[in-house]
């Protein structure tokens, strides 16, 4: 009981933890107009703001993966949300687009601590690797999910400025419970359990091992998903607000578009719910495929379409790309060596977040020029790239299948899986 005791508090902490990271980083995008409309800096500017604070975001995530295997994730974890707290509050003094620029960088910075040291600790010490995976993603989709109806109805009421206030508090909050968290009972990371999904690839002692191509075309995969991410988390609720017109109970325009976005958001939840559950049960490298595969569709659809159906395709694109989270995290965990696991993930989501901050300076070049919905049809070739990498990985896990078969080591996978 105390165990499972200690693990609910832990899980309880790092969800926590997760959804305002996420809520950080999601509300300079909830913002966007009302930034736009003191500084007057168009989108193409804003966005290489965005840009900038993406990268550092990403930047962070590779020391922070040295440091977790050196000092243990919680440390990490403290640091990471007191320096966040800091950062928001200087980003609600700034006075022009230079000072917002670099003190984005800096809040990217701090809470580009967390992803390395959260996902290492769920990995070692989850009992049900999978579903934890997949209950940390719905913690982080409900930040990003609730960072524009907040942002906004605060900014209705008292300025911009008062979102990043209200999320440094929160961010002091966050601090002190994991400071607070045991771990095991003695503060530290439990010893890793055998790997969750029962058909994964075994570990090697070294990246010189024949699992470097799959790692390496995952740490690829990431890329790609961290690009897509960028580009339609920094434009999705500006382009909501713009076609989007519906009048309801008498609420302003803006008011509504952040809610509906909020609920589009949402379906994330329910995609990390479905991706966690699905990864307990089957192969992981043939569950990317299918979630790979209704990604470009969904954006097509968001990049031509508006009102209510924009709304539902932009809800199909959130639950199937969210929902690949923990199949991807899952693979990066099978296919790394346990003793540089922390800076696996550190790899893993520099390469989401840093290299696919580039998005943001893209999609605002198309943006500015050829509207928001242009940024979604270019996305969707990024899908398809995606898809085509998530294919490969998975018939490459089928080569030692095949031959252990052939020498009569395993028995035919039951239901085709």
């Amino acid at each position: 009981m105390r165990v499972r005791s200690e693990q609910f508090r832990l899980m309880a902490t790092v969800s926590v933890a997760h959804a305002l990271v996420h809520a950080l980083e999601l509300t300079y995008a909830a913002l966007l107009s009302r930034i736009d409309n003191e500084f007057g800096s168009g989108l193409f500017v804003l966005g290489i703001v965005a840009n900038a604070f993406a990268f550092t975001f990403g930047a962070s995530a590779l020391p922070s993966g040295v440091l977790v295997d050196r000092l243990g994730s919680r440390r990490v974890l403290y640091v990471c949300f007191l320096a966040a707290a800091g950062a928001a509050l200087l980003v609600a003094t700034s006075s022009n687009v230079a000072m917002l620029g670099l003190f984005l960088g800096l809040l990217g910075l701090a809470i580009g601590l967390y992803h390395p040291a959260g996902i290492s600790l769920i990995a070692q010490a989850a009992e049900q690797r999978g579903m934890a995976l997949g209950y940390h993603g719905v913690s982080g989709n409900i930040g990003v999910a609730l960072a524009p109806a907040l942002a906004v109805g605060l900014a209705e009421a008292f300025g911009w400025r008062s979102a990043y206030l209200f999320l440094a508090a929160l961010a002091v909050l966050v601090a002190l419970m994991v400071r607070l968290v045991q771990v095991g009972g003695r503060g530290q990371e439990a010893p890793a359990p055998a790997p969750a999904n029962a058909e994964a690839p075994a570990r090697h002692a070294s990246l010189l091992s024949p699992t470097v191509l799959p790692l390496f075309l995952v740490y690829a995969v990431f890329v790609l998903n961290g690009f897509i991410y960028r580009g339609s988390m920094t434009f999705l609720p500006l382009h909501i607000e713009e076609h989007v017109h519906i009048s309801f109970l008498g609420l302003d325009e803006a008011a509504l578009a952040g809610s509906l976005t909020t609920l589009a958001l949402l379906a994330g939840a329910a995609g990390q719910l479905f991706g966690g559950a699905l990864s307990q049960r089957h192969r992981l490298e043939r569950l990317a495929v299918p979630f790979a595969m209704m990604v470009a569709p969904a954006l097509l659809l968001m990049g031509i379409s508006g009102g209510l159906a924009l709304v539902a395709a932009a809800a199909v694109f959130v639950f199937f790309n969210f929902g690949s989270q923990p199949v991807y995290t899952g693979l990066i965990a099978d296919y790394s060596p346990q003793r540089a696991l922390g800076r696996s993930f550190g790899i893993s989501f520099f390469a989401a977040f840093g290299l696919g901050s580039t998005a943001a300076t893209f999609s605002g070049f198309l943006a500015d020029r050829w509207g928001t919905g242009s940024v979604f049809l270019a996305l969707a070739a990024f899908a398809c790239l995606t898809l085509g990498l998530a294919t490969i990985i998975w018939r490459l896990s089928l080569r030692p299948r095949a031959a252990e078969a052939e020498a009569g080591e395993v028995t035919p996978e039951v239901g085709g899986e």
